[in-house]
Protein backbone atom coordinates (compact mmCIF):
# COMPACT_ATOMS: atom_id res chain seq x y z
CA UNK A 1 0.00 0.00 0.00
CA UNK A 2 2.73 2.43 0.94
CA UNK A 3 4.62 1.71 -2.73
CA UNK A 4 1.17 2.83 -4.51
CA UNK A 5 0.81 5.85 -2.11
CA UNK A 6 3.98 7.16 -3.50
CA UNK A 7 3.65 6.08 -6.30
CA UNK A 8 0.48 8.09 -7.10
CA UNK A 9 1.92 10.93 -5.32
CA UNK A 10 5.04 10.94 -7.30
CA UNK A 11 3.06 11.16 -10.65
CA UNK A 12 1.07 14.20 -10.49
CA UNK A 13 2.76 17.27 -11.54
CA UNK A 14 2.29 20.20 -9.28
CA UNK A 15 1.97 22.53 -11.94
CA UNK A 16 -1.12 20.23 -12.89
CA UNK A 17 -2.40 19.98 -9.35
CA UNK A 18 -5.84 22.10 -8.62
CA UNK A 19 -3.88 23.84 -5.36
CA UNK A 20 -1.28 25.23 -7.89
CA UNK A 21 -4.33 26.50 -10.39
CA UNK A 22 -6.41 28.14 -7.39
CA UNK A 23 -3.82 30.11 -6.88
CA UNK A 24 -2.20 31.10 -10.21
CA UNK A 25 -5.83 32.18 -11.01
CA UNK A 26 -6.29 34.21 -7.39
CA UNK A 27 -2.64 35.89 -8.25
CA UNK A 28 -3.65 36.82 -11.67
CA UNK A 29 -6.40 38.95 -11.21
CA UNK A 30 -5.43 40.90 -8.31
CA UNK A 31 -7.14 38.84 -5.24
CA UNK A 32 -4.28 38.61 -2.97
CA UNK A 33 -6.32 38.75 0.28
CA UNK A 34 -8.22 35.80 -0.87
CA UNK A 35 -5.37 34.12 -2.38
CA UNK A 36 -3.53 34.28 1.52
CA UNK A 37 -6.29 33.91 3.73
CA UNK A 38 -6.89 30.89 1.28
CA UNK A 39 -3.09 29.65 1.64
CA UNK A 40 -2.86 30.67 5.42
CA UNK A 41 -5.93 27.56 5.70
CA UNK A 42 -4.04 24.84 4.00
CA UNK A 43 -1.04 25.83 6.30
CA UNK A 44 -3.53 25.57 9.28
CA UNK A 45 -2.73 29.13 10.60
CA UNK A 46 -6.49 30.77 9.64
CA UNK A 47 -9.60 29.72 11.81
CA UNK A 48 -12.40 31.02 8.59
CA UNK A 49 -15.18 31.39 11.31
CA UNK A 50 -13.22 34.23 14.00
CA UNK A 51 -11.14 35.12 10.87
CA UNK A 52 -8.31 35.34 13.39
CA UNK A 53 -4.49 34.66 12.14
CA UNK A 54 -2.39 32.07 13.97
CA UNK A 55 1.75 32.46 14.80
CA UNK A 56 3.25 31.36 11.78
CA UNK A 57 5.00 28.63 12.52
CA UNK A 58 7.59 26.50 10.57
CA UNK A 59 5.99 23.80 9.25
CA UNK A 60 4.15 23.06 6.13
CA UNK A 61 5.66 23.42 2.69
CA UNK A 62 7.79 26.26 2.00
CA UNK A 63 6.13 27.14 -1.89
CA UNK A 64 3.01 27.51 0.57
CA UNK A 65 4.81 30.07 2.70
CA UNK A 66 6.66 31.52 0.10
CA UNK A 67 2.96 32.18 -1.92
CA UNK A 68 1.19 33.55 1.38
CA UNK A 69 4.41 36.25 1.87
CA UNK A 70 4.23 37.60 -1.55
CA UNK A 71 0.51 37.71 -1.51
CA UNK A 72 0.30 39.37 1.95
CA UNK A 73 3.33 41.89 0.54
CA UNK A 74 0.56 43.03 -2.04
CA UNK A 75 -1.88 43.33 0.32
CA UNK A 76 0.08 45.85 2.17
CA UNK A 77 -0.08 43.49 5.45
CA UNK A 78 4.33 44.05 6.02
CA UNK A 79 4.02 42.78 8.97
CA UNK A 80 2.42 39.27 8.13
CA UNK A 81 4.48 39.09 4.91
CA UNK A 82 7.40 39.55 6.93
CA UNK A 83 6.67 36.28 9.49
CA UNK A 84 6.43 34.13 6.34
CA UNK A 85 9.96 35.30 4.97
CA UNK A 86 11.30 34.31 8.33
CA UNK A 87 10.04 31.54 8.89
CA UNK A 88 11.52 30.21 5.16
CA UNK A 89 14.66 31.22 6.03
CA UNK A 90 14.22 28.78 9.08
CA UNK A 91 12.83 26.02 6.62
CA UNK A 92 15.89 26.85 3.99
CA UNK A 93 17.98 26.10 6.91
CA UNK A 94 16.62 22.97 7.68
CA UNK A 95 16.84 22.01 3.97
CA UNK A 96 20.32 22.73 3.92
CA UNK A 97 21.52 21.51 6.99
CA UNK A 98 19.33 18.07 6.10
CA UNK A 99 20.61 15.06 7.58
CA UNK A 100 22.50 12.69 5.56
CA UNK A 101 20.50 10.01 6.34
CA UNK A 102 17.62 11.91 5.02
CA UNK A 103 18.67 12.32 1.98
CA UNK A 104 19.79 9.29 1.08
CA UNK A 105 16.49 7.58 1.50
CA UNK A 106 14.82 10.69 -0.80
CA UNK A 107 17.37 9.53 -3.31
CA UNK A 108 16.44 6.26 -3.12
CA UNK A 109 12.75 7.38 -3.25
CA UNK A 110 13.23 9.87 -6.37
CA UNK A 111 15.20 6.82 -8.34
CA UNK A 112 12.52 4.31 -7.77
CA UNK A 113 9.42 6.90 -8.11
CA UNK A 114 10.91 10.25 -9.63
CA UNK A 115 12.30 14.04 -8.43
CA UNK A 116 9.22 14.83 -6.57
CA UNK A 117 9.43 12.82 -3.73
CA UNK A 118 12.77 15.00 -2.97
CA UNK A 119 12.09 17.70 -0.49
CA UNK A 120 11.70 20.76 -2.42
CA UNK A 121 15.13 22.71 -2.66
CA UNK A 122 14.06 26.34 -3.49
CA UNK A 123 16.53 27.24 -5.87
CA UNK A 124 18.85 30.88 -5.94
CA UNK A 125 16.36 33.10 -8.03
CA UNK A 126 13.75 32.26 -5.43
CA UNK A 127 16.22 32.16 -2.55
CA UNK A 128 17.16 35.81 -3.43
CA UNK A 129 13.58 37.31 -4.12
CA UNK A 130 13.03 36.04 -1.02
CA UNK A 131 15.68 38.22 0.85
CA UNK A 132 14.41 40.91 -1.80
CA UNK A 133 11.52 41.23 -1.20
CA UNK A 134 12.33 41.20 2.50
CA UNK A 135 14.77 44.34 2.15
CA UNK A 136 11.84 46.24 0.20
CA UNK A 137 9.07 45.71 3.33
CA UNK A 138 11.77 46.51 5.81
CA UNK A 139 12.99 49.64 3.53
CA UNK A 140 9.26 50.87 3.03
CA UNK A 141 9.07 50.91 7.26
CA UNK A 142 12.16 52.86 7.48
CA UNK A 143 14.02 49.80 8.82
CA UNK A 144 17.22 50.69 7.29
CA UNK A 145 19.45 47.85 9.22
CA UNK A 146 16.99 45.42 8.88
CA UNK A 147 16.93 45.95 5.09
CA UNK A 148 20.55 46.36 4.96
CA UNK A 149 20.95 42.87 6.30
CA UNK A 150 18.13 41.32 3.77
CA UNK A 151 19.92 42.76 0.92
CA UNK A 152 23.47 41.07 2.06
CA UNK A 153 21.92 37.80 2.25
CA UNK A 154 20.39 38.27 -1.11
CA UNK A 155 24.19 39.32 -2.49
CA UNK A 156 25.58 36.24 -0.34
CA UNK A 157 22.99 33.34 -2.11
CA UNK A 158 23.84 34.48 -5.64
CA UNK A 159 27.29 33.56 -4.18
CA UNK A 160 27.72 30.27 -2.84
CA UNK A 161 24.82 29.02 -5.45
CA UNK A 162 28.16 28.95 -7.67
CA UNK A 163 29.51 26.52 -5.13
CA UNK A 164 26.37 24.53 -4.45
CA UNK A 165 25.85 23.77 -8.39
CA UNK A 166 29.15 22.49 -8.59
CA UNK A 167 28.88 20.20 -5.60
CA UNK A 168 25.78 18.93 -7.12
CA UNK A 169 27.08 18.35 -10.53
CA UNK A 170 30.59 16.41 -9.16
CA UNK A 171 28.01 14.58 -7.17
CA UNK A 172 25.80 13.39 -9.21
CA UNK A 173 28.80 12.57 -12.05
CA UNK A 174 30.96 10.55 -9.59
CA UNK A 175 27.48 8.72 -8.98
CA UNK A 176 27.37 7.51 -12.43
CA UNK A 177 30.83 7.06 -12.78
CA UNK A 178 30.45 4.13 -10.11
CA UNK A 179 28.14 2.55 -12.13
CA UNK A 180 29.51 1.21 -15.56
CA UNK A 181 25.72 0.45 -16.64
CA UNK A 182 24.37 3.63 -16.24
CA UNK A 183 27.58 5.44 -17.72
CA UNK A 184 27.34 3.48 -20.52
CA UNK A 185 23.78 4.03 -21.33
CA UNK A 186 23.62 7.88 -20.06
CA UNK A 187 26.37 8.67 -22.88
CA UNK A 188 25.01 5.79 -25.81
CA UNK A 189 23.79 7.71 -28.95
CA UNK A 190 20.13 6.81 -28.35
CA UNK A 191 20.08 8.98 -25.28
CA UNK A 192 21.47 11.75 -26.17
CA UNK A 193 20.02 11.76 -29.80
CA UNK A 194 16.70 11.56 -27.49
CA UNK A 195 18.02 14.20 -25.10
CA UNK A 196 18.86 16.55 -28.43
CA UNK A 197 15.52 15.65 -30.18
CA UNK A 198 13.58 17.03 -27.06
CA UNK A 199 15.73 19.75 -25.78
CA UNK A 200 17.33 20.94 -28.97
CA UNK A 201 17.76 24.55 -27.83
CA UNK A 202 19.52 24.21 -24.41
CA UNK A 203 23.16 25.04 -25.65
CA UNK A 204 22.49 27.72 -27.81
CA UNK A 205 20.24 29.54 -24.60
CA UNK A 206 21.45 33.04 -23.55
CA UNK A 207 22.12 33.19 -20.01
CA UNK A 208 23.83 34.95 -17.18
CA UNK A 209 27.54 34.27 -16.43
CA UNK A 210 26.45 34.13 -12.49
CA UNK A 211 23.06 33.46 -10.86
CA UNK A 212 22.98 37.65 -9.82
CA UNK A 213 20.00 39.26 -10.16
CA UNK A 214 20.31 42.49 -11.97
CA UNK A 215 17.39 43.81 -10.62
CA UNK A 216 18.21 43.22 -7.54
CA UNK A 217 21.54 44.06 -7.68
CA UNK A 218 20.52 47.61 -9.36
CA UNK A 219 18.17 48.37 -6.27
CA UNK A 220 20.79 46.99 -4.27
CA UNK A 221 23.13 50.02 -5.41
CA UNK A 222 20.66 52.60 -4.88
CA UNK A 223 19.82 51.68 -1.73
CA UNK A 224 23.40 51.79 -0.72
CA UNK A 225 23.93 55.05 -2.21
CA UNK A 226 21.43 56.61 -0.16
CA UNK A 227 21.48 58.68 2.74
CA UNK A 228 23.97 59.29 5.35
CA UNK A 229 25.84 55.85 6.11
CA UNK A 230 25.99 55.21 2.18
CA UNK A 231 28.61 53.03 0.89
CA UNK A 232 29.66 54.23 -2.06
CA UNK A 233 32.54 52.04 -2.83
CA UNK A 234 30.14 48.90 -2.61
CA UNK A 235 27.32 50.72 -5.22
CA UNK A 236 29.65 51.27 -7.56
CA UNK A 237 30.81 47.46 -7.34
CA UNK A 238 27.23 46.29 -7.30
CA UNK A 239 26.16 48.86 -10.16
CA UNK A 240 29.40 48.04 -12.66
CA UNK A 241 28.28 44.79 -12.14
CA UNK A 242 24.73 45.35 -13.31
CA UNK A 243 25.74 47.39 -16.15
CA UNK A 244 27.67 44.30 -17.54
CA UNK A 245 24.67 42.05 -17.37
CA UNK A 246 22.57 44.00 -19.11
CA UNK A 247 24.61 45.80 -21.62
CA UNK A 248 23.72 49.64 -22.88
CA UNK A 249 21.14 51.38 -20.92
CA UNK A 250 21.27 55.07 -20.53
CA UNK A 251 20.02 55.18 -16.97
CA UNK A 252 22.26 52.83 -15.56
CA UNK A 253 24.81 54.06 -17.78
CA UNK A 254 24.19 57.44 -16.17
CA UNK A 255 24.30 56.09 -12.43
CA UNK A 256 27.09 54.80 -12.60
CA UNK A 257 29.22 58.06 -14.50
CA UNK A 258 27.75 59.91 -11.23
CA UNK A 259 28.54 57.13 -8.75
CA UNK A 260 32.27 57.17 -10.01
CA UNK A 261 32.82 60.94 -10.38
CA UNK A 262 31.06 62.45 -7.80
CA UNK A 263 30.07 59.84 -5.17
CA UNK A 264 26.65 60.27 -5.46
CA UNK A 265 23.54 59.11 -7.86
CA UNK A 266 22.49 62.33 -9.11
CA UNK A 267 24.07 65.90 -9.92
CA UNK A 268 21.56 69.03 -10.17
CA UNK A 269 18.02 68.33 -10.36
CA UNK A 270 16.00 65.71 -7.97
CA UNK A 271 14.95 62.51 -9.84
CA UNK A 272 12.75 59.82 -9.77
CA UNK A 273 13.68 56.01 -10.73
CA UNK A 274 10.29 54.18 -11.55
CA UNK A 275 11.03 50.51 -11.67
CA UNK A 276 8.15 48.39 -12.49
CA UNK A 277 8.22 44.55 -11.67
CA UNK A 278 5.72 43.41 -14.33
CA UNK A 279 4.18 40.33 -15.62
CA UNK A 280 4.61 36.33 -14.56
CA UNK A 281 7.48 33.83 -14.68
CA UNK A 282 8.11 30.98 -16.57
CA UNK A 283 6.71 27.97 -14.62
CA UNK A 284 8.09 24.39 -15.70
CA UNK A 285 5.97 21.96 -17.33
CA UNK A 286 6.69 18.05 -17.69
CA UNK A 287 8.46 16.88 -21.24
CA UNK A 288 8.04 12.83 -21.31
CA UNK A 289 9.76 10.59 -24.25
CA UNK A 290 11.24 7.15 -24.48
CA UNK A 291 14.93 6.19 -24.33
CA UNK A 292 16.80 3.01 -25.26
CA UNK A 293 18.07 1.11 -22.43
CA UNK A 294 20.41 -1.83 -22.44
CA UNK A 295 20.41 -4.34 -19.64
CA UNK A 296 21.73 -7.49 -19.07
CA UNK A 297 18.86 -9.15 -20.91
CA UNK A 298 17.77 -6.91 -23.26
CA UNK A 299 17.27 -3.78 -24.93
CA UNK A 300 14.11 -2.33 -24.18
CA UNK A 301 12.51 1.57 -24.15
CA UNK A 302 12.38 3.55 -20.96
CA UNK A 303 10.01 6.22 -20.57
CA UNK A 304 11.94 9.45 -18.51
CA UNK A 305 10.27 12.76 -17.72
CA UNK A 306 12.37 16.15 -17.32
CA UNK A 307 11.23 19.46 -16.44
CA UNK A 308 10.88 22.53 -19.73
CA UNK A 309 10.42 25.97 -19.33
CA UNK A 310 7.27 27.66 -20.05
CA UNK A 311 6.37 30.83 -20.38
CA UNK A 312 3.43 32.30 -18.99
CA UNK A 313 1.83 35.00 -21.61
CA UNK A 314 0.14 38.15 -18.81
CA UNK A 315 -0.85 40.66 -21.36
CA UNK A 316 1.50 43.17 -19.81
CA UNK A 317 2.68 46.31 -21.51
CA UNK A 318 5.44 48.34 -19.85
CA UNK A 319 4.46 51.96 -21.04
CA UNK A 320 1.22 52.62 -19.62
CA UNK A 321 2.47 54.76 -16.74
CA UNK A 322 1.35 58.33 -16.57
CA UNK A 323 3.03 61.45 -14.44
CA UNK A 324 0.42 63.92 -15.05
CA UNK A 325 -0.95 62.80 -18.09
CA UNK A 326 2.91 62.35 -19.62
CA UNK A 327 3.54 58.73 -20.68
CA UNK A 328 6.39 57.27 -19.15
CA UNK A 329 8.71 55.52 -21.06
CA UNK A 330 10.00 52.45 -19.43
CA UNK A 331 12.96 50.55 -20.99
CA UNK A 332 13.10 46.67 -19.64
CA UNK A 333 16.32 45.67 -17.97
CA UNK A 334 16.19 42.50 -16.36
CA UNK A 335 14.14 39.28 -17.46
CA UNK A 336 12.83 36.65 -14.97
CA UNK A 337 13.08 33.69 -18.12
CA UNK A 338 17.20 34.43 -18.33
CA UNK A 339 17.80 34.19 -14.63
CA UNK A 340 15.73 31.28 -14.50
CA UNK A 341 17.73 29.46 -17.29
CA UNK A 342 20.70 30.16 -15.91
CA UNK A 343 19.67 28.03 -13.12
CA UNK A 344 18.38 25.26 -15.18
CA UNK A 345 21.16 25.04 -17.65
CA UNK A 346 23.67 25.03 -14.77
CA UNK A 347 21.72 22.00 -12.73
CA UNK A 348 20.50 20.43 -16.00
CA UNK A 349 23.33 17.65 -16.44
CA UNK A 350 22.74 16.75 -12.47
CA UNK A 351 19.03 16.99 -13.17
CA UNK A 352 19.35 14.54 -16.46
CA UNK A 353 21.66 12.25 -14.31
CA UNK A 354 19.07 11.42 -11.58
CA UNK A 355 16.36 11.05 -14.19
CA UNK A 356 18.84 8.38 -16.12
CA UNK A 357 19.34 6.54 -12.78
CA UNK A 358 15.41 6.23 -12.35
CA UNK A 359 15.06 5.08 -15.51
CA UNK A 360 17.95 2.57 -14.85
CA UNK A 361 16.18 1.61 -11.58
CA UNK A 362 13.09 0.96 -13.60
CA UNK A 363 14.47 -0.64 -16.55
CA UNK A 364 16.05 -3.24 -14.23
CA UNK A 365 13.01 -3.87 -12.54
CA UNK A 366 10.89 -4.52 -15.48
CA UNK A 367 14.02 -6.42 -16.55
CA UNK A 368 13.75 -9.06 -13.69
CA UNK A 369 9.70 -8.89 -13.70
CA UNK A 370 9.99 -10.09 -17.12
CA UNK A 371 12.50 -12.52 -16.36
CA UNK A 372 10.54 -14.15 -13.38
CA UNK A 373 7.19 -13.71 -14.75
CA UNK A 374 7.05 -13.38 -18.44
CA UNK A 375 5.53 -11.12 -20.99
CA UNK A 376 2.55 -10.51 -18.16
CA UNK A 377 5.92 -9.04 -15.48
CA UNK A 378 7.16 -7.30 -17.94
CA UNK A 379 3.88 -5.48 -19.08
CA UNK A 380 3.41 -4.65 -15.34
CA UNK A 381 7.03 -3.39 -15.14
CA UNK A 382 6.59 -1.20 -18.36
CA UNK A 383 3.08 -0.10 -16.80
CA UNK A 384 5.19 1.12 -13.38
CA UNK A 385 7.80 2.75 -15.63
CA UNK A 386 5.22 5.26 -17.44
CA UNK A 387 2.78 5.63 -14.40
CA UNK A 388 5.80 7.18 -11.77
CA UNK A 389 8.07 8.78 -14.60
CA UNK A 390 6.88 12.34 -13.63
CA UNK A 391 9.24 15.42 -13.82
CA UNK A 392 9.95 17.67 -10.66
CA UNK A 393 7.81 21.04 -11.67
CA UNK A 394 7.50 22.74 -8.31
CA UNK A 395 8.38 26.57 -8.58
CA UNK A 396 7.56 29.62 -6.62
CA UNK A 397 4.56 31.65 -8.40
CA UNK A 398 5.08 35.33 -7.67
CA UNK A 399 7.68 35.95 -9.33
CA UNK A 400 7.60 38.30 -12.61
CA UNK A 401 8.43 38.68 -16.38
CA UNK A 402 10.72 41.25 -16.33
CA UNK A 403 11.86 44.60 -14.77
CA UNK A 404 12.04 47.87 -16.33
CA UNK A 405 13.59 51.00 -15.65
CA UNK A 406 12.27 54.70 -16.45
CA UNK A 407 14.38 58.05 -14.61
CA UNK A 408 12.67 61.18 -14.75
CA UNK A 409 13.45 64.66 -12.77
CA UNK A 410 11.18 65.67 -9.91
CA UNK A 411 10.73 69.48 -9.98
CA UNK A 412 7.12 69.62 -8.96
CA UNK A 413 4.95 67.48 -7.26
CA UNK A 414 3.61 64.93 -9.65
CA UNK A 415 0.57 62.42 -10.24
CA UNK A 416 1.49 59.49 -11.03
CA UNK A 417 -1.22 57.02 -11.93
CA UNK A 418 -0.39 52.88 -13.04
CA UNK A 419 -3.60 51.95 -15.02
CA UNK A 420 -5.57 48.03 -13.79
CA UNK A 421 -9.00 46.23 -14.14
CA UNK A 422 -11.69 48.02 -16.67
CA UNK A 423 -10.11 51.18 -16.65
CA UNK A 424 -9.42 52.17 -13.06
CA UNK A 425 -5.78 53.32 -12.21
CA UNK A 426 -3.99 53.60 -8.99
CA UNK A 427 -2.96 56.87 -8.32
CA UNK A 428 -0.13 57.96 -6.06
CA UNK A 429 1.47 61.84 -5.50
CA UNK A 430 4.97 62.42 -5.57
CA UNK A 431 6.60 64.95 -3.88
CA UNK A 432 8.64 67.98 -5.38
CA UNK A 433 12.82 68.17 -5.21
CA UNK A 434 12.87 64.63 -3.71
CA UNK A 435 14.87 62.01 -4.74
CA UNK A 436 12.59 58.85 -5.24
CA UNK A 437 12.57 55.74 -6.16
CA UNK A 438 9.15 54.28 -7.05
CA UNK A 439 9.15 50.41 -6.98
CA UNK A 440 6.03 48.99 -8.56
CA UNK A 441 4.73 45.12 -9.01
CA UNK A 442 2.03 44.17 -11.16
CA UNK A 443 1.39 40.39 -12.41
CA UNK A 444 -1.50 41.34 -14.92
CA UNK A 445 -3.34 44.11 -16.54
CA UNK A 446 -6.28 42.96 -14.54
CA UNK A 447 -4.32 42.83 -10.90
CA UNK A 448 -4.05 45.89 -8.74
CA UNK A 449 -0.64 47.20 -8.78
CA UNK A 450 1.61 47.72 -5.34
CA UNK A 451 3.32 51.02 -5.43
CA UNK A 452 5.72 51.70 -3.13
CA UNK A 453 8.12 55.38 -2.64
CA UNK A 454 11.51 55.01 -0.78
CA UNK A 455 13.18 58.69 -0.74
CA UNK A 456 16.70 58.85 -0.91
Amino acid sequence: MAAFSLLATGCATYQSSDAVQNIDLRYQAGDYALLAESIEQQLDLFDSESGELATVTPTGDVLLHLEAAESWRLVGNKARSIEHYDVIETLFKDEDTEGFGKKIAEGIGAAFVNDSVRSYEPPPAERILTNFYKALSFWSSGELDNARVEFNRANERARIAVERYQKMIEKEQAKNEEDSNSKQNLHSDGVQNALSQNFPNIEYWEVFDSFVNPAVAYINSIFLAQGPGADIEKAETLLQRVSGMVGDNAQINEDLLNLRQYGRLTIGSPQRWIIFESGLSPVYGEKKFSIPWITSNALIQVTVALPELIDRPSGMGVNGLAIDDNAVQLIPFARMDMVMRTEFKKRWPATVSRAVVSAATKAILQDQMGRKFGALGNLAGTVYANASASADTRAWHAMPEQWSLAKVPALQESSLRVPYGNGEYKEVMLPANQNTLIYIKQPTPYAAPLVELFYL
